[in-house]
C-alpha cells in the first residue's frame, strides 16, 4: 500500500500543486468534486453500497455540496452580514459534535458490526456529512487572502502527519493505540506524527502570516483530530470485513475527512 501511495503521489501530487496554485476557483472546484466524489464513494463502498449507486451519490453529493458552498460565498459577497464565519463556526460545531460522536463509537467499538439497516444508515450519512464539511471548508479557505497558500499547506500537512506517523511507527512502534480497531497504530506513531507537525508549523510561519505559536496551537490539534479519523475508517472498514476501501487515489483518501481545513481557515 505504501508502494501504491508513493507512485500515486509522484502522479497525482504536480497536478494538485499546479490547479492549487496556479489555476482558477472553477478549476479548483473540479479538484474538489473529483476528491469528494471518490471519496463519498469509497465511504458508500465500504457501507455495502453497490458500486453504480456509490458513484452516481458521490457525483451528486459533491455537486450539491460545491452549489451550497457557491451560495454561501455569494451572500459574503453581498455584505449583509458575515456569511463566511458564521458558516466557518456553524462547520466548526458541526466536526466537533461529528468528532464526538466518532469518539463514542471508538470507545464502544463493538456497535455496529451487525449491520444492521439502521447502522449502516448512520454509519453512511455521519461520513458523508464530516465530508460535505470538508469539502465546503476547502472552498472557502481557497477564496481567502493567500487562500492558494493555505490550501497548499492543508494538503503538506496532511502528507506530513502520514510520514511522520509512519516513519516514527515503523522504528519505534511498540505501545498499540487501538489494537482491536487498528493493530498496525501505535502510540509512537501518533506522537512522531505531532513532532514533524510541530517542525512544519514552524517553517509555515515563516512564510505564511502567521506567527510560528498559532501556527502549532493550529496544526496540533488538526493532526490530532486526524488520528480519530483514521481510526474511524479503520473502524468502519473492519466492521465491514473490508481490508483496504480501494486502492482509488490512495495519497489523497487513505486518511478520513477531518476538521483541518475549517481550523486553519480561522
Amino acid at each position: 500500500m505504501l508502494k501504491q501511495r508513493i507512485l500515486t503521489a509522484i502522479i497525482l501530487a504536480p497536478i494538485l500543486l499546479a490547479i492549487v496554485i496556479y489555476g482558477n476557483y472553477d478549476l479548483f472546484a473540479l479538484l474538489v468534486i473529483v476528491i469528494q466524489s471518490a471519496s463519498t464513494y469509497e465511504w458508500l463502498k465500504i457501507n455495502k453500497l453497490s458500486a453504480k449507486l456509490a458513484v452516481f451519490n458521490g457525483i451528486i453529493i459533491s455537486l450539491f455540496t460545491l452549489l451550497i458552498a457557491d451560495n454561501l460565498l455569494k451572500f459574503d459577497q453581498l455584505h449583509l452580514f458575515d456569511t463566511n464565519q458564521l458558516s466557518q463556526s456553524i462547520i466548526l460545531i458541526v466536526y466537533a459534535l461529528l468528532w464526538l460522536l466518532a469518539l463514542v463509537w471508538l470507545k464502544n467499538h463493538r456497535w455496529g458490526f451487525h449491520n444492521s439497516g439502521f447502522q449502516i444508515a448512520l454509519k453512511s450519512v455521519v461520513g458523508v456529512l464530516a465530508i460535505m464539511l470538508f469539502a465546503i471548508a476547502l472552498y472557502q479557505l481557497y477564496v481567502l487572502v493567500d487562500g492558494r497558500w493555505w490550501t497548499l499547506s492543508l494538503f503538506l500537512l496532511i502528507w506530513v502527519a502520514d510520514i511522520g506517523a509512519y516513519i516514527s511507527g515503523k522504528t519505534m512502534g511498540k505501545h498499540k493505540l487501538a489494537i482491536n480497531i487498528s493493530p498496525g497504530k501505535t502510540w509512537e506513531g501518533v506522537i512522531g506524527a505531532q513532532v514533524l507537525v510541530a517542525v512544519y508549523a514552524i517553517i509555515i510561519s515563516q512564510v505564511l502570516d502567521i506567527t510560528w505559536q498559532k501556527a502549532i496551537m493550529i496544526m496540533i490539534p488538526v493532526a490530532l483530530f486526524s488520528v480519530i479519523g483514521d481510526l474511524a475508517a479503520s473502524l468502519g472498514k473492519r466492521q465491514s470485513g473490508v481490508k483496504d476501501s480501494s486502492n482509488l487515489l490512495p495519497c489523497l483518501l487513505y486518511t478520513s475527512p477531518s476538521p483541518r481545513d475549517g481550523l486553519l481557515s480561522r
